[in-house]
């Protein structure tokens, strides 16, 4: 039996990366950002930046996250209510990431930025196939989550910074043991690479 067992993952893991399930997403332009014309492939992402323009904010008005599930088949998306928690956990992801260095403000003015981040795509882990070291090395209860920024001037609508990213889990990782558990952890990566930009703008 367990040979046989044996047999069943070396086939299954031979099969994913052959058919290349759990590797990353195209890209995809939704229409949410302002200008798509400054973007360029930066390490599996489209990415623009203007790290001397965006080095001279240091308040921000952060819009509410929008969940525009444009690479999410119909049948695999999210409940409302599922979709609403996320897009919360990462508004205030960006939130607790800068509120001890950069001020959040409400109303536009001089030298305040608008951050602008919709969903685009969220996939759920399967978290049955994730405590088998087998199946979570080959990536196919792997969850993950796509997305669409851009930091703009709170007064003109320039965009200083914009980026189009998707990413999955990571496998090596315990947050694939829950369903959302991936798809939050891309969110917190997500997360800590903005606030290294602003820090490094910022010359910290």
């Amino acid at each position: 039996m367990k040979t046989a067992l044996n047999i069943f993952f070396v086939v299954t893991l031979g099969f994913v990366l052959t058919m290349g399930i759990g590797c990353t997403k195209p890209l995809k332009k939704t229409g949410f950002l302002s200008d798509y014309s400054h973007l360029e492939p930066d390490d599996g992402s489209l990415r623009y930046i203007n790290m001397k323009r965006l080095g001279s904010y240091d308040r921000f008005i952060l819009e509410p996250v929008v969940v525009k599930l444009y690479g999410t088949p119909v049948g695999a998306r999210p409940a409302p209510e599922t979709s609403r928690e996320l897009a919360n956990y990462m508004h205030n992801a960006i939130v607790n990431a800068i509120r001890d260095r950069y001020i959040i403000v409400s109303q536009p003015g001089p030298g305040i930025a608008k951050i602008r981040v919709a969903l685009t795509d969220i996939e759920k882990s399967t978290p049955a196939l994730n405590i088998l070291p087998q199946t979570k090395i080959s990536g196919i209860g792997i969850g993950g989550a796509s997305m669409e920024a851009e930091v703009i001037d709170s007064r003109t609508g320039e965009q200083i910074g914009a980026v189009i990213q998707n990413q999955q889990g990571k496998r090596i990782s315990m947050s694939g043991l829950k369903k959302w558990g991936d798809a939050k952890a891309v969110m917190d990566d997500w997360v800590k690479r903005f606030r290294k930009r602003l820090d490094e703008a910022h010359g910290y």
